[in-house]
């Protein structure tokens, strides 16, 4: 049990023991706002002095003894703020929270002498029992099951002025509107008196209106006090110090992303923050607070991509990597983009089996940020392979059918064709025959280096940097640190990680196009995917099955943290907590798994997918019983596409080892400077000027605004150049009784639809759904279990959830448009993985 948390020791983890009061004011100072000095009195402090008490209420609270432990941890703490007096404010754990404002709810106490500090806590405990609290939570539906209380106790203020600040006004998206009074700011909060109001442009900080009170008392350290009478009718803020106050504000919002209610003292001639929530009031919503700005930014992307697009038009899909990072923070995104460009890995693994990308993939990767949002840039995909030759998409084609753009193939169009092509046609023909031969070269044995050799290696200079403890590192060595494993993971394992995958998706793409030799396209996709199901070695379902092992007691969950903590829901952004972190999501699953799941269900799964892969064997024996040349060739690419196939997610597996250490360095700077999570919002080349002593406040709270403001401008999955001006305009998204998207694991399900934004929405008891969701990554994987089949928004035959769902022998359809709109939960669907088709079924069918 930890009794004492200083504000500059509070963190996101600490809610549920320091209350919503005692987080934001832990925020608020870790990001460098001006917050008296000040600690929390935690949960656990509650819940030890009340655990022997037979009821708890207001008196039984008040006589309390606590123990002498807890006693001498309040003086020390006290003792370490250097004040007089403190002031005594209630944290109750569902406080200054989102969904319910408790402010006022409980008491607070000024002006508390040390000598009197431990009655007054007690006191305000027991205002958690008081008929004003308790009326409250019955009204907002909060039960009182497991209620605790936090008390921040703070240095007091000597405030000259105080108030409040919403930063949006109720009333008008476009304004701000400020209250404030002479002396300490419970005259105003508590509505005692008619205080000074404001209304402020949040464009400007200008004063649209005000409305000056006659104030004719204030509250200070000593009581209530008359105001001076030539006080009394004159604005108790000047115009500059309303412009200061509005700046702070602005800086406060951006911080949190949304609309604040904001507590302020002016001390000194210095604003000081008291506390910071929510705006809990109805409003409009986020999309309209600011529609000027989010009209700037919308011009500003379509701008960028103008610049960008090319005279034949150029397509953007939101797929490919934008399954796992659909929406990067900037320090993520500036890695990632480098990592998949030319120059970065994905390049290095190219041209290891012989290609050679165009100097503007070199330069500028494949991928592209708009509105916030990863997207691949399909004309640059096209130069990934041989620098100059006419590979290219049909951009009338995708648009006349923009759901064919995810995972289009571009083919040679010589149309596309120059004088310079036809000069350099024989060294494209030489290109292409050592690619071909480097090719062949690798796949045959390149998967016992990686197990025999690459992954050991890394592995183990993963483990031997845990043992390291980055508290001991200077600032300077922590980016070093940080340097030295984006390089070792990014630049020096990835590219052999990668190399693999792409000889997987070679090597089906063969396999398929030998099997159309005697099949239709749709059949011979099919058969394929059937033939690679249930393939061995997959560390995703490995991981998958250990976690059951967790939920029937059979493993540890720390010794599956030992061997898979490093993963995570959403591990691609680095700001995501790795599983050892946070164990929240991970002990949902476990409830989950312990419902009905035995080993036997597990058997079950891997039964139907030998069943189903046994049968393609079957299939295929009777399709080339007279074409031995065809079958060699047939045999051939099967064996390689088995060999390769796992590595699509066994290379996650060792890459996400690295990206932990980058991210643990990342983590170091971010606690000494207390950015609270701000250090994602900055960019490698940043880090060196952080430690040099820049002051990146205002970057990251601009930041993070702007970020939220993209995310009001809708965007379809494929944007075309002569169209750039539909960027922000509401997508189509009509229902309809059945939905053609690309099947992707065999096999036909019905079942009721649980449509799903993220793994942890899942119920505990859902059993025999059909999981509805954007895409998937790892941390999806658990559903599997309990899955009668797999609908997706984004993914092809090689995505994450693809292979996963062969693995389990879960039909899945992927690449249904708008699929978690459409599609309304508890629906009655029926997937047929064969065709890619998804039904709608009536209720009595």
């Amino acid at each position: 049990m930890q009794f004492i948390k200083h504000f500059s020791e509070i963190n996101e983890k600490d809610l549920p023991h320091v209350g919503g009061k005692g987080l934001n004011l832990g925020k608020l100072a870790r990001a460098g706002f001006r917050v008296p000095k000040g600690f929390c009195v935690t949960t656990d402090a509650y819940r030890l002095s009340v655990q022997n008490l037979s009821e708890q209420n207001a008196d039984t609270v008040k006589d309390l003894v606590l123990t002498p432990e807890l006693i001498t941890e309040i003086q020390a703490a006290h003792e370490k703020l250097q004040t007089a007096t403190v002031a005594v404010r209630s944290s109750a754990t569902a406080e200054d929270l989102a969904e319910a404002s408790f402010a006022g709810q409980q008491d607070t106490f000024l002006n508390v002498a040390s000598d009197e500090l431990l009655d007054t806590l007690k006191a305000c405990w027991a205002s958690l029992w008081s008929e004003r609290a308790i009326a409250y939570r019955e009204t907002q539906g909060i039960r009182d099951d497991g209620l605790a209380m936090a008390v921040v106790i703070q240095e007091m203020c000597e405030a000259d002025v105080s108030g409040v600040l919403f930063t949006v006004s109720p009333f008008s998206t476009d304004a701000a509107i400020v209250e404030s009074n002479w002396g300490l700011g419970e005259s105003v909060v508590s509505g005692a008196i008619t205080p000074d109001s404001f209304l402020m442009s949040r464009e400007t900080n200008e004063i649209l209106e005000k409305n000056i009170a006659i104030k004719r008392e204030m509250v200070t350290a000593a009581g209530v006090n008359e105001v001076l009478s030539e006080k009394q009718d004159v604005p108790s803020l000047t115009e500059a110090q309303l412009k200061g106050l509005m700046q702070i504000g602005m800086r406060v919002e951006g911080f949190y992303g949304q609309p604040m209610d904001i507590e302020w003292a002016l001390s000194d001639e210095q604003f000081v923050l008291l506390q910071a929530r929510h705006i809990t009031a109805p409003s409009s919503p986020t999309s309209e607070v600011d529609k000027d700005s989010i009209e700037k930014l919308r011009q500003k992307e379509i701008q960028g991509l103008e610049t960008l697009g090319e005279a034949d038009g150029t397509v953007w899909c939101h797929y490919n990597l934008a399954e796992v990072l659909p929406v990067p923070l900037p320090m993520t995104w500036a890695i990632i983009k480098n990592f998949m460009s030319g120059a970065g890995g994905l390049g290095q693994a190219y041209r290891g089996l012989g290609f050679h990308p165009s100097e503007n993939v070199n330069s500028n990767g494949i991928l592209d940020l708009i509105c916030g949002r990863v997207y691949v840039n399909l004309n640059r995909e096209a130069e990934l392979y041989f620098d100059g030759f006419p590979f290219a998409h049909d951009f009338n084609a995708l648009k006349q059918n923009p759901q064919q753009a995810m995972y289009a193939q571009a083919k040679t169009d010589i149309t596309r064709s120059n004088a310079l092509f036809w000069f350099k046609l024989p060294l494209h023909i030489i290109r292409m025959s050592r690619a071909e031969i480097r090719l062949r070269k690798c796949r045959s044995d390149f998967d016992q280096q990686l197990k025999e050799n690459i992954f050991p290696v890394f592995q183990a200079a993963v483990e031997a940097e845990r043992e390291l403890s980055y508290a001991d590192l200077s600032d300077a060595e922590s980016v070093a640190k940080f340097r030295a494993w984006r390089a070792k993971t990014l630049d020096d394992f990835a590219p052999q990680a990668l190399t693999a995958t792409l000889l997987a998706g070679f090597s089906l793409q063969r396999l398929e196009a030998a099997l159309q030799k005697c099949l239709d396209e749709t059949a011979a996709k099919t058969l394929a995917s059937r033939l690679i199901s249930g393939v061995s070695g997959n560390l995703t379902v490995e991981t998958n099955e250990k976690l059951r092992q967790v939920a029937t007691g059979d493993f540890a969950l720390t010794d599956f943290l030992k061997d898979y903590g490093h993963r995570a829901v959403g591990e691609f952004e680095l700001a995501q907590p790795r599983w050892r972190e946070d164990t929240t999501y991970l002990k949902q699953v476990i409830v989950s798994l312990q419902q009905g799941t035995s080993e036997a269900d597990g058997q079950q799964h891997f039964a139907r997918q030998a069943e189903q892969r046994a049968s393609a064997e079957q299939e295929l024996t009777e399709l080339l019983r007279d074409k031995a040349s065809l079958r060699k060739q047939v045999e051939s690419e099967l064996d390689f596409t088995r060999r390769y196939m796992p590595f699509r997610e066994t290379a996650k597996f060792y890459l996400m080892l690295g990206y932990e250490q980058i991210r643990r360095a990342l983590l170091e700077l971010d606690d000494r400077y207390e950015l609270d999570g701000g250090i994602f919002y900055l960019v490698p080349d940043e880090l060196e000027q952080l430690i040099a002593g820049d002051d990146f406040s205002d970057t990251i709270a601009t930041r993070r605004a702007e970020r939220e403001l993209m995310f009001q401008i809708e965007l379809p999955d494929v944007i075309f150049s002569d169209s750039l001006a539909q960027i922000g305009a509401p997508v189509s998204a009509e229902a309809a009784e059945t939905y053609t998207g690309v099947g992707v694991s065999a096999g036909i399900a019905q079942g009721e639809a649980r449509v799903l934004l993220a793994p942890s929405e899942v119920r505990p008891s859902d059993r025999d759904y059909i999981l509805v969701c954007p895409s998937t990554d790892p941390a999806w994987t658990p559903l599997f279990f309990h899955a009668a089949g797999l609908v997706m928004e984004r993914g092809g035959i090689l995505s994450h959830g693809a292979v996963v769902a062969r693995e389990y022998g879960v039909p899945a359809v992927a690449n249904i448009p708008n699929a978690t709109r459409l599609i309304a939960d508890r629906q009655i669907l029926q997937i047929d993985g064969n065709q890619g088709i998804v039904s709608i079924c009536s209720e009595d069918s």
